[in-house]
């Protein structure tokens, strides 16, 4: 890459701090968070301290593992239900990672779309404060956004916004400080009409947009942006943690390595979190699909798009960037966050950066210069893969793996440094793509792609082997006392429990920065489509007469009849995998295979300095399994519908305990969708 600066020139009468939306909040029995000074220090050495988990990915490398040692192989079929707390009134898409702020008793910041957040006694489960903030644009009923965790220091937690922006909200008592308008100024160009960009408002739904946790560090909040749909162009902003005023912005679609005026509409965005090396300060951003998604207008490699770009802290100025998927046709981002690790080779330490991608490989890049490193074996299934699509013929495209929703989507990996072990989820379905001309409008989707999916066999094998236990260990709607706002620790149903042979999971809805242009297969993606309204009683009735954006007509859609008996035989019949991979050498160590029946795990993972993996499976579970030979240890319920959220573990010094917590719910895997906490614990 020819180096030019890809900074965006900030204008100064931008209304920066103007919120469009507003903020409701509603407060428990807030005397019971203790007084804890969160320092950057802090944050720096969460990684190591097993009683608390400061930031989301568990350090600022986001290897997701814990120091914490009371779990181990042989007693983690022990494990208790210590609670299962129900969040918002209705079901939604929960797939964040909590912070955990230990103290007596320690604090759990959690969030649930659309742009709730909460803060949770972590012993009892009850909530102490919330904080609803209602975005101008609005949020998609039928789909409603995911929201991926708030960040923490100090006094104050943090969270992106459905808008595009950053929320300071007191963490004692769920009250704002200040708010950051991302959407105040878009290509250098500041808002005429109103606070936010022309361009940039659009309702916000699970096909438009994601609020992953920002990255704080030295002064500094980092966050970047979505909408790679929308034919916008990304941006990853540098806040200063003071007031919220911009620093610096980077262009995610450096004109300078585009073609003509392709970039303005290059997506490109950066809506899933970074990690750190904070000896270096130098931030690993994830980069999603150019746009369109057909390439025919956008010549050249189209970067950063469809891998991670290196940045100072700092500044925001460029390091290094790594493509998987140059010049993409296949919606092949790369939004799945980096892990940072150290790793001797040839007597040398070194520092890498590896991530799995959609692609289905993992790829491990030398930290500091971004040269790669290895590309590993397949941990999902690769078929026709890169085939370039044929122009509006569906019927003479190949059957291509993995399809657009992965190998990895945003589901976060877990790193344990004894074992050189990167734990990854990914999917694995086939996929039909065909491209049509597509002009840019404002506030439509800039797409022009046809796809068609494969999530059921046309002739099912006979031998299915679910990851599941036909037996759960843990009993639903047991719950410990402790109090609540509201009726928000109702326990749930036993009706349909996960793991029950009468629950039929149905197949996976489409990933965060995927619109409802595609079409499914099979009928049963049709019923899964549509959901009632999202979020909680603090949502009201949509106000602005509108019924969704231009692209949510997957409700009426119905399967392409030609399509739905032609098999595709390399395809092994299972819908997704969790593995265990070496990113050194790029050996995949292990694989444990879910069925097309079940659907394929969505979320993230978690490893503990014993040897034990944690991760949410499909039907409603929890996972152990042993990290180097991936050995299923246990399994635990965790409710009646997806488990997509991220593990997080802690030890509690004033109980002798050590805790497991998973946001459960969404709607990857199972019809039902839910809000659930759930928290397990053992005594030491």
């Amino acid at each position: 890459m020819t180096y030019e600066s890809h900074l965006i020139e900030l204008p100064e009468d931008a209304p920066w701090h103007e919120k469009p939306g507003e903020s409701i909040v509603r407060q428990g029995d807030i005397s019971q968070i203790p007084d804890v000074d969160v320092t950057e220090q802090d944050l720096g050495g969460t990684g190591e301290d097993p009683t608390n988990w400061l930031v989301a990915g568990g350090s600022y490398q986001a290897q997701r593992h814990t120091t914490a040692d009371v779990i181990t192989p042989e007693n983690v079929d022990q494990l208790e239900t210590e609670y299962r707390l129900e969040v918002a009134d209705h079901p939604n898409d929960f797939q964040g990672s909590p912070v955990l702020v230990d103290g007596d008793p320690p604090i759990m910041y959690a969030t649930v779309g659309p742009d709730l957040l909460y803060a949770i006694n972590a012993r009892t489960g009850e909530v102490l404060w919330r904080h609803f903030y209602r975005p101008l644009v609005g949020a998609s009923d039928s789909t409603p956004p995911a929201e991926r965790g708030p960040a923490v220091l100090g006094d104050t937690v943090y969270k992106s916004t459905l808008d595009l922006g950053v929320i300071a909200i007191d963490r004692y008592t769920g009250e704002e400080q200040w708010y950051y308008n991302g959407a105040a100024a878009y290509r250098g160009e500041v808002a005429e009409d109103g606070p936010m960009h022309e361009e940039l408002m659009w309702e916000r739904s699970r096909g438009t947009t994601s609020s992953f946790p920002p990255l704080i560090y030295d002064g500094m909040l980092m966050k970047g942006s979505f909408g790679g749909e929308f034919g916008v162009s990304g941006f990853f902003d540098g806040i200063s943690l003071e007031d919220g005023s911009p620093q610096w912005r980077v262009n995610m679609t450096p004109p300078h390595e585009w073609v003509g005026e392709s970039w303005q509409h290059g997506g490109a965005t950066a809506w899933a979190s970074g990690a750190l090396e904070p000896e270096s300060g130098t931030v690993v951003i994830p980069s999603a699909n150019p746009g369109p998604w057909y390439g025919t207008v956008r010549p050249g490699y189209n970067p950063y798009s469809c891998g991670k770009v290196a940045v100072n802290a700092e500044d925001g100025e460029y390091q290094w960037h790594h493509q998987d998927s140059p010049h993409d046709w296949w919606d092949y981002d790369s939004p799945s966050p980096p892990v940072v690790f150290e790793a001797d080779v040839e007597g040398e330490t070194r520092t890498f950066a590896t991530w799995p991608g959609k692609t289905g490989w993992v790829y491990t890049v030398d930290m500091e210069t971004g040269q790669l490193h290895q590309r590993s074996d397949e941990y999902v299934q690769h078929l026709n893969t890169f085939n370039l699509p044929p122009y509006d013929d569906l019927e003479s495209a190949p059957w291509i793996m993995p399809d657009l929703i992965g190998g990895t989507n945003p589901q976060p990996s877990a790193y344990d440094p004894t074992t050189q072990t990167l734990v990854v989820k990914g999917t694995n379905y086939p996929i039909k793509f065909s491209w049509f001309e597509v002009e840019y409008q404002a506030g439509e989707t800039f797409i022009g792609m046809d796809t068609v999916r494969r999530t059921e066999p046309v002739q099912p094998q006979q031998q299915d082997a679910p990851e599941v236990a036909d037996e759960p260990e843990a009993e639903i709607g047991e719950q410990r006392e402790g109090g609540a706002v509201g009726n928000e620790t109702e326990t749930i149903g036993n009706e349909t429990g996960a793991g029950n042979e009468t629950v039929e999971p149905g197949a996976q809805r489409e990933g965060d920065e995927t619109t409802n242009e595609t079409t499914a297969v099979n009928e049963t993606a049709n019923e899964t489509a549509g959901n009632e309204t999202a979020g909680d009683d603090l949502h009201e009735a949509r106000d602005d007469g509108g019924d969704g954006d231009g692209g949510e007509e997957e409700d009426e859609e119905q399967p392409i009849p030609q399509f739905n008996e032609e098999p595709v035989e390399e395809w092994n019949q299972n819908a997704g995998v969790i593995a265990g991979i070496d990113p050194l050498t790029g050996d995949v160590k292990w694989q444990n295979w879910f069925s097309w029946r079940l659907g394929p795990p969505w979320g993230g993972s978690l490893t503990t300095a014993t040897g034990v993996t944690f991760a949410g499976g499909p039907g409603g579970y929890l996972h152990a399994f042993d990290t180097e030979s991936g050995e299923r240890l246990t399994t635990k319920v965790v409710g009646n519908h997806g488990v997509d959220g991220a593990p997080i573990s802690w030890y509690d010094p004033n109980e002798g305990k050590q805790y497991v917590a998973i946001t459960g719910g969404g709607g990857n895997q199972v019809e039902e969708e839910g809000n659930t906490i759930a928290v397990y614990s053992l005594q030491e």
